[in-house]
């Protein structure tokens, strides 16, 4: 099964609240249960479950998750599930088990479910990070995601390019921790040196474990 509508629109018109009025905190919380059912439908130990491949959707926790933003409807649709009544009046969203799930397709909407939430509710910076199938999700979304949320269409190049900018925002970031860390002990060594009247130059630790000393040029060649 591949994406024959436009689940990305969709997903546009759930951030920009295009169809109804929504909290901040009510459209993060719809976008964590798709994200939920989406991640699961990308697992193939899971996604051929009956279970995981339908919602209830008289079910009280999903409706207050689903409800405040009509266009999940629309996502859930757009990306497989259709509208289903049981036999005891009850409404699921369902994917049919005739239907082959296509794992690149989950992975591709699970990367952008992650970008939209990282949009609406960005991470603290210094808070801790943790791996998602896209990366680690940093809190500065780039130039190119936003775009891609905004025109709602998103080529797979795009995609892969988001995911190496985040890469290398990442790199950047660790960089200037590691510069930053270098210059603190730089200065710490050189405060101590001189204002402690008691320090004295010692051996490095590479010189003590190998039982050698540093010489100078002239000491190891001799002089011209």
């Amino acid at each position: 099964m591949s994406f024959t509508a436009t689940p990305g629109m969709h997903l546009q018109h759930l951030i920009l609240d295009s169809k109804a009025v929504a909290t901040r905190d009510q459209k993060v919380a719809c976008l964590k249960t798709l994200r939920i059912v989406v991640k699961n439908l990308a697992d193939p130990l899971k996604n051929t479950d009956p279970k995981y491949r339908q919602l209830k959707l008289s079910n009280e926790k999903v409706r207050a998750k689903i409800a405040p933003c009509p266009s999940a409807l629309d996502y859930m649709k757009a990306i497989g599930f259709v509208v289903s009544t049981d036999g005891d009046g009850e409404e699921y969203l369902r994917i049919e088990s005739s239907k082959t799930i296509s794992i690149p397709d989950m992975q591709a909407s699970l990367a952008e479910l992650n970008n939209a939430i990282e949009m609406l509710a960005p991470k603290d910076p210094f808070a801790e990070e943790k791996k998602t199938p896209d990366g680690i999700i940093r809190q500065q979304s780039s130039s190119l995601s936003a775009s891609a949320v905004t025109t709602g269409k998103m080529t797979e190049k795009q995609k892969a390019r988001m995911l190496m900018e985040k890469k290398r925002e990442r790199e950047n970031e660790e960089a200037k921790q590691a510069r930053r860390k270098t210059s603190n002990l730089i200065k710490q060594d050189k405060y101590v040196r001189e204002n402690d009247e008691n320090w004295t130059s010692k051996q490095s630790a590479a010189c003590v474990k190998s039982g050698g000393s540093i010489n100078t040029f002239s000491e190891k060649f001799g002089e011209n």
